[in-house]
Order: structure tokens, then sequence, then C-alpha cells
């Protein structure tokens, strides 16, 4: 097919022509402008411990939480990165070891040095008892490098469902804990 001169309406080879060349011009000018969103992989390892509040049988025990860690997948969106969303895997290791799940979503401040964020999660331990219950905690993300950061954590965790607590008993947790960070 040849271009048609401009005066040329024949068979609208001429339209063709206009709309490749207008096409080609925006794609041109406007492509080295638009963005598409970008995924965000980062993982984290931490430790940490606190206290444990139960009660149950008309009593309530106070002890230190078992010591525990933490490795987490972190997922946010480059264009949104003011919400992350986490898979995190939870071992306690003194005591009974148990292991279980922990899901969250964070609201963070945006990508800065000195990150301060809130989460909220459901935390699952799956064996070898079962326990489900709700959490929420902040902590602050200090990047001392692109790719890494360290951070400090507090978190709060209400079970109220599971084999392992007293009838009609719940278990609360208040842990700090303390870890690094990495993007992928």
């Amino acid at each position: 097919m040849r271009f048609a001169e401009p005066g040329c309406m024949k068979c609208g080879q001429f339209q063709h022509w206009r709309i490749a060349w207008c096409t080609a011009t925006v794609c041109f000018f406007i492509a080295p402008f638009a963005w598409a969103q970008r995924p965000v992989l980062e993982g984290a390892v931490s430790a940490g411990s606190g206290a444990s509040f139960g009660s149950g049988d008309g009593q309530t025990v106070v002890m230190q939480s078992p010591t525990y860690i933490d490795a987490d997948i972190i997922y946010y969106n480059d264009e949104s990165p003011k919400m992350e969303y986490v898979i995190g895997f939870q071992a306690e290791l003194q005591g009974r070891v148990s292991a279980g799940l922990v899901p969250q979503l964070r609201l963070t401040s945006g990508p800065q040095k000195w990150m301060p964020y809130g989460l909220v999660g459901a935390p699952i331990i799956l064996a070898p008892f079962v326990l489900l219950g709700v959490e929420t905690g902040g902590g602050l993300l200090w990047r001392f490098h692109s790719r890494f950061g360290a951070f400090a954590e507090v978190v709060l965790d209400l079970f109220i469902i599971g084999n392992d607590l007293p009838e009609d008993g719940v278990l609360v947790q208040l842990d700090a804990n303390l870890g690094i960070r990495m993007l992928f």
C-alpha cells in the first residue's frame, strides 16, 4: 500500500495515513512520560518477645511471651507505597515450639529515610496447637541504605479462638521486636 497524496480521498487511504501519523506522534511524545505501576517486593527478618496475659477459669496469669522469630514478605505498589500487604511466618522458640502465619496490612508514611507505620493483622498459630486472633501495632523503619533498613516494632495480639485457650478465656500478648528489611 502506498500513501496517497494529500488531496486524494480514494478508498480512504489518506485517512489511514493521518491516523497512523497521529498515533505515532502521540506515542513518541507521551510514552516517555507514562510510567507503569511496578510491584515492589521486600523481605524482613526479626526477633522479639514481650509479656503474655491470660484469663480463664476465674484466674489471670502474667508471664513472659515466648521468644519468636518472624520472616515477612512485603508487597506494595510503587505508585501507592503507603499501603503494604504482608504475609509473615512466625516461629516461637521458647517452651512449646509453635509455628504460624500472620497476614498484615501496614499503613506507612511513604518512602522516607525514617518511616513510621501502623499495622493490623490476623495471627494464626497452626502447630502444635491452633490459635486465631487479631493484632494491631506500629513501628519505625530506618532506611540506612537504598536496599536495606532496620526496624523496631510493638505489637498487641489478642487470641480469642483456639484449642489451647481455657473455656471463656483469652490470651493477650504485648510484644516488641527488632529486625532488618531488604528490598529484593
